[in-house]
Formats: C-alpha cells, sequence, structure tokens
C-alpha cells in the first residue's frame, strides 16, 4: 500500500529547492536522508511556513525587508529559501515499518493525528505511507 518511489530530500539542500521539489511534486512531506538512505528528519508543509511566511509577510506589508539575523548573517544569506534544510527540519519524525499492521497504523494516525509516515526498514526510508493511501485503499476493497 506505501508509495515505493519516494522523494527524499538531502540535509544540505535549502527550503527553497525543497519548496520548489514539494510543488512539482505535490507531495506535502519530505524525507530527509543521508547518503545511505537513513532517515535524518523531514520536511513538511508547516516548516516551510514556518521559514518562509514571515519574511513574505514583512515585504508584503510594509514593502520593506528587515534585518538580518545572526545566524542569516553567518549563512552569508538573508533570503529564507536559503536557510539549509537540517536546520529547519522536523527532527523527531513517527515512522512505521513495512510490516506493521493496516489497524496498528490507522491507530497511530487517529491517535497522533499524523497523516503521514515514512515506512523505514532498519532506519532507511524504504516508503512513504498518506492517510490518502489508506483511504484509496478502502474504496477499492
Amino acid at each position: 500500500m506505501m508509495t515505493a518511489q519516494v522523494v527524499t530530500c538531502r540535509p544540505d539542500q535549502t527550503l527553497g529547492e525543497v519548496a520548489r521539489l514539494m510543488v512539482e511534486r505535490d507531495v506535502r512531506a519530505i524525507p530527509v536522508v543521508n547518503d545511505a538512505g537513513t532517515l535524518l528528519g523531514m520536511v513538511t508543509h508547516r516548516e516551510l511556513l514556518r521559514h518562509l511566511l514571515p519574511d513574505y509577510l514583512q515585504r508584503a506589508k510594509s514593502g520593506e525587508v528587515k534585518a538580518p539575523t545572526r545566524t542569516q548573517i553567518q549563512r552569508g544569506s538573508a533570503d529564507p529559501r536559503e536557510i539549509l534544510v537540517k536546520e529547519a527540519m522536523a527532527r523527531t519524525v513517527l515512522c512505521v515499518s513495512e510490516d506493521q499492521t493496516l489497524s496498528d497504523v490507522a491507530s497511530l494516525m487517529n491517535n497522533k493525528d499524523v497523516d503521514r509516515f515514512p515506512v523505514v526498514r532498519e532506519g532507511v526510508v524504504v516508503g512513504f505511507l498518506t492517510r490518502a493511501d489508506m483511504i484509496r485503499r478502502l474504496v477499492t476493497l
């Protein structure tokens, strides 16, 4: 039932790159993995909005650009799209294993109010499962 072709990103990519990837692939969350495919974190719409929206609203409202923060100066850019994924990603990610039952996953979704999970095998991302995947499966039964 999981999607085996997972869109992932690297911790050294920028939020701007990941935002474009999410729009192009029409996904709401992207697991962050290292070279071995091990899950390090996740970037969702929530992280994008937390980092990109305040700057956009400030510019749209006043037309002025706020002074860069110390972190932005150290990075060499005040553009929030240049923030590295490793600085913005959610590090605590609920995962499921590929051998968990659908009832276990459905229970997790309801109890934790999470609608998407990376599917991992020994820490390596092997798939992605969303609430929509489960609903599509139930409808076809």
